[in-house]
């Protein structure tokens, strides 16, 4: 099936190959281990990094912390700096997806269920438990939070509002997904236990069912991430699939000997509800698609949720980009 595909702008093409000349990535991993290795992309090293003593099932890293989301229900603060655990948090949940939002950590269960907890207390902030789907996948991104599941289908809500409607739906069940520029990822496998799976691509702004194109991966495709123009796909079997988006193709693959159930970037991920081109920073390629959007009425614009496109879509959209990330 064929979709839509948005022209990234050349300044925005510009800002991402600037991007992804200025520094290499290091990407963090782990699994029911409980051990902590990373992937320099560039030299294609892998290394232990440190144990974080539970069965781990998802992670995100914020201000040189990583978060690790463990199998049992339990949160576990990792100082980048020295490799050590400095905390933990119990809940209620197996931890499936995480993701950080602000100043909140959002955990996310097989049972559908979303918690917002204060990373510094433990404290559940609040819960949202009305997502009739599990959740194994999760990511943030122009003004959306997303959650996914076996279910094959995606949905979202706009940021600070609990209101997850059905956006993007594939052909597989949902294991990972990740944002570029202007394209959302789902990575899925058809039948549990299956050894390759499928990259969906889809316009991010736009969703449906109809996705721009497919992309096969020899991979159970349990980790995903977008960086530096590429996308890293992990598996259960231990791989790395270093594939280009754009045509599928595998650039490399790093056997890491590591059962992969999550995996992030050591920057982080940049949770900015208003960068809207996935950049990492809040500028005027962001004002100019949120423009476009709000001109073509497209779900993204529709800042407060109500489905009216009108000025106070446009008020709070300046808002959130002069509240930064």
């Amino acid at each position: 099936m064929k979709a839509t595909t948005r022209t990234v702008t050349l300044a925005a093409a510009m800002l991402m190959a600037a991007g992804s000349a200025a520094s290499a990535e290091t990407l963090l991993f782990a699994g029911p281990d409980g051990t902590v290795h990373a992937l320099d992309t560039t030299s294609g090293q892998i290394a232990f990094r440190g144990v974080c003593s539970g069965p781990v099932s998802s992670m995100t890293v914020h201000d040189a912390t990583l978060y690790l989301g463990d199998h049992n229900g339990s949160i576990y603060a990792y100082d980048l700096a020295t490799d050590a655990v400095t905390g933990a948090i119990a809940l209620d949940s197996d931890a499936n997806a995480m993701a950080w939002l602000g100043d909140q950590l959002v955990v996310a269960d097989s049972a559908g269920v979303i918690n917002y907890v204060d990373p510094q207390t433990g404290a559940i902030d609040s819960t949202v438990d009305n997502i009739n789907t599990d959740i194994t996948a999760m990511g943030i991104d122009s003004g959306g939070l997303f959650v996914g599941g076996q279910s094959s289908l995606a949905s979202r809500s706009h940021i600070g509002q609990d209101n997850f409607q059905p956006f993007a739906a594939c052909g597989s069940q949902i294991q990972s997904m990740a944002f570029n520029a202007d394209t959302m990822f789902l990575a899925g496998t058809q039948f549990f236990g299956d050894e390759s799976g499928t990259i969906y691509l889809f316009d991010k702004f736009e969703g449906g069912i109809d996705y721009a194109d497919t992309h096969p991966v020899a991979s159970d495709v349990t980790a995903m991430v977008a960086a530096n123009g590429m996308l890293y796909i992990a598996g259960s079997d231990g791989d790395i699939h270093e594939m280009d988006p754009a045509t599928g193709m595998i650039a490399r693959v790093f056997a890491t000997g590591i059962d992969i159930q999550a995996m992030a970037p050591e920057s982080g991920l940049i949770s900015c509800p208003a960068d809207y081109d996935a950049s990492g920073q809040l500028n005027f390629v962001d004002i100019s698609l949120f423009v476009d959007l709000f001109v073509g009425q497209q779900i993204p614009a529709d800042t407060n949720g109500d489905g009216n496109f009108d000025y106070y879509d446009i008020s709070r959209f300046l808002a959130i980009y002069t509240g930064g990330c």
